[in-house]
Formats: structure tokens, sequence, C-alpha cells
């Protein structure tokens, strides 16, 4: 093709492009049209900048469950966008081994993710998952988590809101939530993947030295733009240094100095006996790459990989449910009722904390599993917010979905989790509204829904391996958090999800925060 042509072409695109963007602008529906040129680009651009997970979740409904989506021409953007359970049990179950991640979705997370398990297919990702099991089952693994956890929060998170409370402390008791929780939990994830703490919550907390903590979150707002765009356009744009692709290439730098440094001290410290008995997953795996076969590089991926895993789902669930428990009230009563008798009443000896008042109860494996409707609060939060909205697969080889669809050889599928949670054949016509209850049967025990019907943590071969302590920590969290201070929203502030590949709130979640009073 002559450089006429492909200038002609490229004209043509971003004409189209504009003109349909223009039309969409001006109508009062965001009906998805598939245009001449650019397909049905447009629809989606617009609603990325205005509510992307809201128009996903009613393009799929409209659609029956299914929608073809239709790009740009030669731009190898169509896939299929799907909230079936039954595709979803064909795909990550029944037919596992026919759809993997995919070249295309490698790519958008290359710099971020490298070789993680979460951007790998075939031999890497099973042995990478074979190795985690292995570290999540190891003795005393269970213990370590849950004992970082809870110094992190009477050592740090305790005293920051404290101090936020304190009418000489850091302010009229307001402050971002998510902001906080995010920090909380990047620390936290940080210590228990790479035994680390870089403090980014502390005492004395500058809200803007968030470098490496928000690193993560510039780079995962940004990738979404690379998803819904040809690939040609974001690698362009990469090779410029232009537009979101800046973003992302500064705090890939931001990221890979601040992994590499940890890596750096973590070889000196294996040097002694003692660094080599830590449960750390960064200190396991390379414990047990005794021949030393795992690059730096591969290291730095596994390390970037875990704490975002960890760090992104686990604040992003703590902020929804702060913030629907904040507007149902009737909910944090019952939460509050059944931690008083579940674990305080049950607690010998509680300590206090100044004020008198009690700080952190004893709570066992065996208080955690009775705490139902707790359990029951965090499956709805994750019902209606998924931390991860959506889910990617390709297909190897030719294939027919449950739903009738004939699928391609390379064709991508876009799982919307997101819509799935509120669909009225799976969750009923009060799907949209809030209610814990609807997890708990009347024998008083957490109702099971199979995991193809409730996506959060997968299905199939690649489920996720840290779902039971992720609930122990979700648990321990919200509990300890909840018994202590009182949560209210500030007036006059805008919640919603940020167009972003996790489900954060664009606007932050700003909350006045007080002490309990017992």
């Amino acid at each position: 093709m002559s450089i006429i042509a492909i200038l002609l072409l490229v004209f043509l695109f971003f004409i189209s492009l504009w003109c349909s963007i223009a039309f969409l602008s001006k109508s009062k529906s965001a009906s998805v049209v598939e245009w001449p040129v650019v397909g049905m680009l447009p629809a989606l651009l617009w609603n990325a900048t205005t509510d992307l997970h809201g128009f996903v979740d009613r393009v799929v409904k409209e659609s029956g469950g299914t929608f073809v989506f239709k790009g740009p021409w030669f731009a190898k953007l169509d896939f299929v966008l799907t909230s079936d359970p039954m595709n979803a049990n064909h795909i990550f179950s029944k037919n596992f081994a026919n759809y993997g991640k995919g070249e295309d979705f490698m790519a958008v997370f290359e710099e971020f993710f490298g070789e993680g398990i979460v951007n790998t297919d075939g031999e890497s990702w099973r042995i990478q998952r074979q190795r985690i099991h292995s570290f999540f089952n190891k003795d005393g693994f269970e213990s370590f988590v849950m004992g970082t956890l809870q110094r992190k929060m009477e050592g740090t998170l305790f005293r920051v809101l404290d101090d936020i409370c304190s009418p000489r402390g850091l302010g009229d008791g307001q402050v971002d939530m998510q902001d906080v929780v995010s920090r909380f939990m990047f620390d936290n994830n940080c210590m228990w993947v790479l035994g680390f703490d870089p403090g980014y919550l502390c005492v004395d907390r500058r809200l803007d030295t968030f470098s490496c903590g928000k690193a993560y979150d510039d780079i995962e707002e940004a990738a979404i733009y690379r998803l819904i765009v040809p690939r040609g356009v974001w690698e362009f744009q990469r090779r410029l240094g232009v537009g979101s692709e800046k973003k992302i290439s500064q705090s890939i730098k931001i990221l890979d100095e601040f992994l590499y440094d940890v890596l750096k001290a973590k070889k000196q410290e294996l040097h002694k006996e003692e660094g080599r008995q830590q449960l750390d997953f960064l200190t396991q795996w390379m414990v047990a790459d005794e021949k030393g076969e795992s690059s730096d590089k591969f290291l730095r991926d596994f390390g970037v990989t875990l704490v975002a895993a960890g760090k992104d789902t686990m604040s992003s669930v703590l902020t929804w449910l702060l913030w629907l428990v904040a507007i149902h009230p009737e909910v944090e009563r019952k939460i509050l009722e059944e931690f008083e008798r579940v674990v305080v009443m049950a607690t010998p000896g509680p300590t206090q904390r100044e004020g008198g008042r009690l700080g952190f109860p004893i709570i066992t494996k065996d208080a955690m599993n009775r705490l139902v409707y707790l359990h029951a609060t965090i499956c709805e939060t994750l019902r209606l917010y998924p931390p991860a909205p959506f889910e990617v697969r390709c297909a190897v080889e030719d294939d027919m979905l449950p739903s009738g669809h004939l699928i391609h050889k390379g064709t991508r599928i876009l799982f919307s989790i997101y819509s799935m949670g509120k669909m009225k054949e799976i969750w009923g016509k009060d799907c949209m509204e809030f209610k814990p209850q609807r997890w708990i049967s009347e024998q008083g025990n957490i109702i099971h829904v199979p995991s193809y019907k409730f996506l959060n943590f997968l299905a199939g071969p690649r489920s996720c391996l840290g779902k039971s302590l992720s609930f122990m920590q979700l648990k321990f969290v919200v509990s300890n958090l909840l018994w202590n201070y009182k949560f209210d929203m500030v007036e006059g502030q805008l919640v919603k999800p940020l167009a972003s590949i996790m489900l954060t709130m664009e606007n932050g979640l700003k909350m006045r925060v007080s002490k309990r009073d017992f």
C-alpha cells in the first residue's frame, strides 16, 4: 500500500471518528451504531469518558446477555461482550484449554506485569500457580499474614485515623478514605509479598508522597485506553511518549526503581539464615529457586503482579463497602451486633486502647467463620462493585458458545463481571438493591453461588488462590474499623466508578471520621 493510500485511510478514520463522536455528544441516547470505517468505536470512546461500566451493562442487557462489538476496519478490535453465566462456565471451566489471555491482552500489560502470573498462559502460568499454591499452604503463612495485618492496623492505620479525629490533628475529621485504604493495603501487601513495608501510610503521612503506590493506580487508569483503541494507535503514542502513554512510561520507571531496590536488599538478606526463613512470597520463591534460574526481571514481574493483585482488589472492596455501610445504617448496626455477640463477648480479657476503648479483640478462625452477616455484606459489595469489573479471554481455536455465538480463532471475549452482578436472571428483581441478607439461608448459613455466576474470584483452573485469605483479611479490617470508628459521608459529593481496569471511585470517598463511644 502506498504512503498516499495510508495517509488517506488515516484521514478518513479520524474524520469518521470525529463526526460520529460529535453526533453522540448531541444525542440523548447512548445507542451503539456501527459507523463506516470506525465501526462501533465512537460509542465506546464517548461512554468511556462518562460511564464506561454502566454503558457496558446497558449494552449487554439490551442484547440478551451477549453482544458482538465491531471495531474499526483493519484494526482487529472486534470482540464479544458477555455476562452470560453459561458462557462463563464454558470458557473458564469446560473448554478452558481453548481460551487464554491472548497476545493483544499480554501486549497491553507487558511493561507492567511482564511475565507475572496474570499475564501469562501455558507452562509459565502453571509453574507460577503451583508454587504460589504451595506458598499459601506453607505452615505459618496464614498466621504471618494476619499478624502483619494486625500490626499495621494497630500501629499505623488506627493512629492515622485517631489523628484525623483529633482537633489538633490532620483536619476537621474529614479524609478521603479511598486514599487512606489504598495506602494501607499497598503497605500491607508489600509486607507479605515482598517482605518490605514502604510506609506509604504513616502517622505523619503526607498525601502528596504516594509515588510508588500511585504509580499502580495511574497505570491501571491509563491501561483502559489501550484496551479500547486499536493497538497500533497506542503503540504509536508510546513511541512518541504522548497522552496516557507518557503517564504509563513515567509510572513504570517509578515501579522498576522501587522493585529493583527491594530485590537488591532481599538478595543481601538471603545471605543470612534468618533471612531465608522469612515467609513473604518473594523470599519463598528465591529460596525455592536454588539454581538461580529466575532473572531479576522475572522476580520484578512476580512482585509487581502479586502486590497489584492484593492491593487493588482489597482496597476496592473496602472503599465500596465503607460507602455502602455509611448509606445503609441498618447494615452497619447488624455488623456491629454480630461482632459484639460472636467476638467481643467471647474475648477473655480484651486489651484496651487509650481512652478505654476496645481495640483488637482476639478473633479466632472459628469466630471469623461465624461472622456470617459480615461475610454476606462483603459478598454483596463484591456483587454490586467487583474490584475487577471485566475479564478478557482469547480463543485459541474456533468454538461455539452456549449462547449460540460462533467464536473464531483469535476472537477476544470480554466478560462483564460488573454486569453479571446486576442480572435479574441470577439475583432476582431486586438485583440493583444492596441486601446482604440475600446471601444468608433460613438456617443462617452463607448460600453457595456457583463461581460461574459470581465471577469475582474467577472459575475453573484459574480461580483465585487467595480467596479464603482475602475474606479473612477483609473481615478483620472491616470489623475492627467499624467497631472503633464511625464513618459518615461528607455531603455534596458524587460517588461513581472511574473508567479503569480496577473499579475505584472517580472522585475518591470523602468521609467524616469519629471515634466510637461505648
